[in-house]
């Protein structure tokens, strides 16, 4: 039975930090998603998810707490646990540069594929430290920022006691995210000792693929890939938003289009599951898969679909 994983990177910025918002303001924007028509972060995507009897896996980012302070790490964390859904880590190293006792001898970058080894297992544990400080269970699954893991990360994982990656994202593979394997991944794979569950991607036409991320495929597209995969007996599906991902591109009113397309998600599934599921449930598989082939009229009503939104929420 494929397993289904919404799943929300859930941040606050490192860019707004460096322009002197307020930290209470980023959280307000990044996370809480308050726009100046409706608030459609955290808390209500954590409404809809409930509404429709799902759970959903929230990726919240650690390393800021040693920049922002645990209580800010905690305000985050706190409502996700209250309705009871998955805490699990990620770490964007841009906020490296705030932090007072350097952990890595002053090494930067904007992906934690930039650091060696020993760093990244570091910064991990940092991360996964601070996670249950703030009141969440030691995380079992990670998210890179930016997707920006490489195979180091994932032995630096397993290491620290995690068991479950997610950084794998097909149509970033040689850009920031740097997991080498064999073939592209579709399905669950042990992949450095560690279980690598990859983000779902298709392809949109050929010579090109999508990842399965709720600003990015249509509401069909959805609909579709999840189908596909139930059809070939994929063991997981991986959707991908974020916190702030409801708002429009600027940050400063909700993208409606956006908003009903979550909607219209929840909706459509019958359940989600999470990685504390997962751990008992999921073999990594050895078989290669074909890639998804969407079909031109998808990807057409899915281009005009995203044109409209733009003209009427980003640029209006």
């Amino acid at each position: 039975m494929t397993k289904v994983l919404i799943t929300t990177d859930t941040e606050l910025s490192p860019a707004l930090h460096e322009r002197g918002l307020d930290p209470r303001e980023n959280f307000e924007i990044m996370v809480m998603g308050r726009g100046a028509d409706a608030t459609v972060g955290i808390a209500y995507q954590m409404e809809r998810l409930s509404a429709h009897g799902l759970r959903g896996v929230f990726f919240v980012e650690a390393l800021s707490a040693q920049v922002l302070g645990l209580d800010m790490l905690k305000r985050v964390v706190d409502p996700i646990l209250a309705r009871g859904h998955e805490v699990q880590l990620h770490v964007h190293t841009e906020w490296l540069q705030w932090i007072e006792k350097d952990p890595v001898a002053g090494r930067r970058g904007e992906n934690i594929f930039e650091f060696p080894e020993s760093h990244q297992r570091i910064l991990l544990e940092m991360g996964a430290d601070a996670l249950e400080r703030a009141g969440a269970p030691r995380p079992i699954a990670f998210r890179a920022g930016n997707y920006g893991a490489d195979n180091a990360t994932l032995r630096a994982l397993k290491s620290v006691g995690l068991r479950f990656d997610t950084s794998y994202n097909q149509p970033y593979i040689g850009d920031v995210c740097r997991i080498e394997v064999a073939e592209p991944l579709l399905e669950p794979a042990l992949v450095e000792g560690l279980t690598e569950i990859p983000i779902t991607f298709f392809e949109d036409y050929p010579g090109h693929t999508r990842p399965l991320q709720l600003c990015a495929v249509s509401t069909a597209e959805l609909a579709w890939c999840v189908a596909d995969a139930r059809a070939a007996n994929r063991p997981t599906v991986v959707i991908v938003s974020h916190s702030f991902e409801l708002l429009n591109a600027r940050r400063t009113r909700a993208n409606k289009l956006l908003v009903r397309r979550f909607d219209a998600l929840c909706a459509t599934l019958q359940e989600t599951t999470t990685f504390a599921d997962l751990d008992a449930s999921v073999e990594p598989t050895a078989r290669r898969a074909a890639i998804p082939k969407s079909n031109p009229a998808r990807t057409a009503v899915r281009m005009v679909e995203q044109a409209v939104g733009t003209l009427l929420y980003d640029r209006a």
